[in-house]
């Protein structure tokens, strides 16, 4: 986009294609916005966004896990940044509780699946050789009941 023409964008195919100009202003029955009230909409009304919060876990995961493999002109980047000692212990306890949460819904799970007699579905899912044979068997139930006329 170039600021003498804005809201108008040149497109090409490829590297060696011509190029076509594309107005993305809006328009209405037919008649496009004027250029005077694009830039005053681009200039007024556009509004800078704050960066989002950043989330103590992950400043934690990409400084342990990620930063060890950035090439080393890139790992100043404050996206790698080492988080302060608070933050690191916040993420911990963070993790803590998140792997205790899934512990106790696991159990409550388990004792659910067990007080309606879930069990011998969940462990045909675990193993399915008994899958197998249990299917194997009823192939050989219907060829029985087939007889001879299959």
């Amino acid at each position: 986009m170039d600021a003498s023409q804005p809201g108008v964008v040149v497109c090409k195919k490829g590297p060696e294609s011509e190029p076509v100009e594309i107005s993305l202003s809006r328009q209405i029955d037919g008649i496009f916005t004027t250029k005077e009230k694009v830039q005053r909409m681009m200039t007024d009304h556009i509004e800078t966004l704050s960066p989002p919060i950043r989330n103590i876990e992950k400043i934690a995961q990409m400084y342990h896990n990620i930063r060890p493999y950035v090439p080393a002109e890139f790992q100043s980047d404050p996206l790698y940044a080492k988080p302060s000692e608070q933050e690191g212990e916040d993420a911990k306890s963070r993790k803590q509780a998140r792997r205790e949460h899934r512990a106790a819904m696991a159990v409550a799970a388990k004792a659910n699946q067990d007080q309606r007699g879930i069990t011998e579905a969940v462990a045909t899912k675990k193993n399915p050789a008994t899958k197998r044979a249990t299917a194997a068997k009823k192939t050989q139930k219907n060829k029985s009941y087939c007889g001879s006329a299959c």
